[in-house]
């Protein structure tokens, strides 16, 4: 065989090998949307409506209460949970997605008792080999006056914790990375990222998120009520790269220096 014509056949070899491995290496990277119900909190269907709040949680959302600070489903006295639809520049700039957030509010005095939230369970389950990736927005409310002509003195911030489970359990989390770095008014984008293995205790079972008011006096704003604002919740699974494509590319790399350990040879022989 000529050299030309080897050359020929390596150039198709190495192109099928690099259309082959481009394919398994990028096999799985397609990120599919995960369904969240109400993950802007824009239906309030049987919530209670005040002016631009809404209390009870929100459709699809469950009170989350382990220690039992929330009464009465979170309409108060203390404790309110549900929406609110803010009137930008009032409390908020923007809205990241629709016309409500979701509100975790308690008042001054109520600091350091525990935390509370929200929680929802998905339909959809923990699978083998994938990668998760959650985002929530994040909402640092500022000091405002209501519709009611009540003002509320919102400065500094309690904390916050997102967690994502399966089957009840904890398996990944974004405890307070936020804080300090979102201005008052402002929003800060929370994310997770998740990857399963095949062999995972939780597999096969319900997908969870949960927003959480960790419930702790600012230092800097002790006097104040305690809020923490979320939106956009979103969740992405995408399937985990096979290990047999980084196998490929390494054979195809060791392809591609064969035909120059060859001339090189080819030379020291002359």
């Amino acid at each position: 065989m000529s050299h030309s014509t080897t050359r020929i056949t390596h150039w198709y070899v190495f192109a099928a090998l690099s259309w082959l491995a481009f394919g398994l290496a990028t096999k799985g990277l397609h990120a599919d949307l995960v369904v969240v119900q109400n993950s802007s909190f824009e239906d309030v269907t049987g919530s209670v409506a005040f002016n631009e709040f809404t209390f009870g949680p929100p459709v699809g959302w469950q009170l989350h209460n382990p220690n039992g600070v929330v009464v009465n489903n979170g309409v108060g006295p203390q404790f309110w949970v549900g929406t609110l639809r803010p009137s930008p520049p009032t409390n908020f700039n923007s809205v990241p997605d629709g016309q409500r957030v979701a509100i975790l509010f308690n008042e001054f005095g109520t600091g350091n008792l525990g935390e509370y939230g929200l929680s929802q369970t998905l339909t959809t389950t923990l699978q083998a080999n994938m990668r998760y990736t959650l985002d929530v927005e994040i909402g640092n409310i500022a000091s405002g006056t209501a519709l009611n002509g009540q003002f509320f003195n919102l400065n500094g911030f309690p904390g916050y914790r997102v967690d994502l489970l399966a089957g009840g359990v904890v398996i990944a989390s974004d405890n307070n990375s936020l804080a300090g770095s979102i201005p008052e008014g402002e929003w800060g984008t929370s994310t997770i990222n998740f990857e399963t293995t095949a062999s995972h205790l939780q597999l096969g079972q319900a997908l969870g998120i949960r927003l959480v008011n960790l419930n702790v006096v600012d230092l800097s704003a002790p006097t104040t009520d305690l809020e923490v604002d979320f939106d956009h919740v979103r969740l992405q699974a995408s399937a985990v790269p096979e290990p047999s494509s980084g196998v490929l590319l390494g054979v195809l790399l060791l392809f591609t220096t064969f035909p120059r350990r060859q001339r090189k040879t080819s030379v020291r022989m002359i």
